[in-house]
């Protein structure tokens, strides 16, 4: 989130402090032994919407997200079938490293380039348009962010394929007050609060179809 390293020293206090449930497993993972979310195969959200997916998931889901990770096989070990869809060949040849080794089998990682320092014609983008053409149970606008946002269209192009009763997550979800105005969503559940591998605290919202 915003603000000076002071003010945000001080905003993940007052979080700790409201949330005091949190402060071994930060200590754990963000401090003591610090790992990449791949390594803690977990997705890089606020632990409150962690907590929430561990028990809103089921064996039958449909999962697809802009951007791959840790996420990616904590989703794979939990639902059906999930598409990733990834711009950065580094990571797309580590997080297909990770899946080889673990022997995950339920995942599509799908590499689509584009350069998001110069987002221009990105409406007209493989990455944007590699979300299947189907409806899915969840889906996750994440991934790679420069100056000028494209999450929002990603948000846009996410809602054209969510189930009913599905649920699309943003993570980040401070950078994007338009979404939050903006969407054909039932509801809205926003969680603030630290999560694993990063330091300070973040928002990861959850729309609910």
């Amino acid at each position: 989130m915003h603000g000076t390293i002071i003010k945000k020293i001080s905003r993940l206090g007052a979080n700790l402090c409201l949330h005091p449930k949190y402060i071994p497993r930060y200590a754990v993972q963000s401090v003591i032994g610090r790992k990449s979310p791949t390594e803690l195969e977990l997705p890089w959200f606020a632990y409150g919407a962690i907590d929430f997916l561990e028990e809103f998931l089921e064996p039958h889901m449909t999962v697809c997200e802009y951007g791959s990770g840790g996420s990616t096989i904590f989703f794979a070990q939990r639902c059906k079938r999930v598409f990733s869809i990834e711009d950065n060949l580094q990571w797309f040849n580590l997080i297909s490293s990770r899946l080889h080794t673990k022997a995950i089998h339920n995942v599509t990682l799908e590499l689509c380039p584009f350069d998001f320092k110069n987002p221009a014609g990105f409406e007209h983008s493989e990455y944007l348009h590699a979300i299947p053409n189907e409806v899915m149970d969840v889906i996750v606008v994440d991934g790679t962010e420069e100056s000028t946002p494209v999450r929002p269209i990603c948000f846009a192009k996410a809602e054209s394929r969510i189930n009913k009763n599905g649920i699309i997550i943003v993570d980040d979800s401070w950078r994007y007050p338009e979404i939050r105005r903006c969407h054909t969503a039932n509801r809205c559940l926003t969680f603030k609060s630290v999560g694993p591998a990063r330091f300070g605290v973040t928002s990861t919202d959850i729309f609910f179809y």
